[in-house]
């Protein structure tokens, strides 16, 4: 099991690209070329990636398929529990967070680390009272800087792009994925 779910975040790069070539893939997973290839093969054959040769050179894109959103859950999820793995600090915020029923994304500098993070920026949907968030921050010794949003369609298009760069789901996976991806 834990060999199938690892192999999903060799989809990662391709989550919300248009097409990356090989190097450029294996480059961002800090993999072997003959490792991503064959597992790209293997989503070839699934059906989840497409495959465009030109020369010698191999680009590979998602396929846009009914059940590429439940495919791309997966992959934010794993990234998510590996990250919360790697961040203790990152896993307890994320469990507050799950108290909520909010879909929520955390985005910036903090998805790659927060101790090199001033802040934590976060998106929450509807209503939110971040009265609660002051325990955690004191706890924790670090700052929110929450933007909270009725729906996606007031996220501009600037903030949308740097999100969909840098990102953490936390609630809310399939709505935050149909957003990125249109």
């Amino acid at each position: 099991m834990v060999k199938k779910v690892s192999i999903w975040s060799t989809l990662e790069p391709l989550l919300y690209n248009k097409e990356l070539h090989l190097a450029e893939i294996s480059k961002k997973l800090n993999k072997p070329h003959t490792t991503v290839r064959k597992q790209l093969e293997m989503f070839e054959k699934m059906g989840l990636v497409e495959k465009r040769t030109i020369g010698k050179l191999s680009f590979y894109k998602l396929k846009k398929i009914p059940l590429i959103i439940d495919y791309l859950t997966i992959i934010e999820k794993e990234k998510l529990i590996r990250r919360c793995n790697e961040e203790l600090a990152l896993k307890e915020i994320v469990e507050f967070f799950h108290n909520f029923n909010n879909p929520m994304i955390i985005f910036g500098s903090a998805v790659r680390s927060l101790k090199e993070a001033n802040d934590i920026d976060l998106i929450i949907l509807g209503k939110f009272n971040s009265n609660s968030l002051i325990q955690l921050e004191k706890k924790l010794n670090i700052k929110f800087h929450i933007l909270n949003v009725k729906t996606l369609k007031q996220i501009n298009e600037a903030l949308k792009k740097e999100i969909i760069k840098k990102h953490l789901i936390i609630q809310g996976s399939e709505e935050w994925i149909k957003w990125m991806i249109n």
